[in-house]
């Protein structure tokens, strides 16, 4: 391990997958308690699965996040994080070509978009560390 995360501190990137440890751990959350009516897509995502089985995977990638936040690998972590956002994108989506969540197309792009920025962090290393080597490097064979 190198730089901050040596010394026990998460670093940039780590901090991020924290942040969006929390985010899914909040909507873990929101899954578990929201009544299915709330809204249409919750009414929608209830009809073949409960809400609170849904948040399971959201608590799996929040998971992952907290581990990956002191890991100099945290490929897996950034993954996770990226797929849960589109997957809901994707759900919304459909959901809305389908005619059962009216404004789907809406949150689809608040979702993707979302997931767009969590992938540019994904590739952004971690800040240059006291050694004036960055603290970070792609695996080879990437730019």
């Amino acid at each position: 391990m190198t730089g901050a995360r040596l010394r026990g501190r998460p670093g940039r990137r780590g901090t991020a997958l924290l942040v969006f440890a929390g985010l899914d751990v909040a909507y873990a959350l929101r899954l578990a308690t929201v009544p299915p009516p709330a809204q249409d897509f919750y009414a929608w995502l209830h009809s073949p699965i409960p809400l609170w089985a849904w948040g399971i995977p959201w608590l799996a990638v929040a998971v992952l996040c907290v581990a990956g936040a002191w890991q100099d690998c945290d490929r897996v972590a950034f993954t996770a994080a990226i797929g849960i956002k589109v997957l809901w994108a994707c759900l919304y989506l459909s959901g809305w070509l389908i005619g059962e969540v009216p404004d789907g197309w809406l949150s689809m792009c608040v979702w993707g978009a979302f997931a767009a920025c969590v992938w540019l962090i994904a590739g952004w290393p971690e800040p240059v560390n006291g050694r004036g080597r960055p603290a970070w490097t792609p695996p080879s064979g990437q730019p």
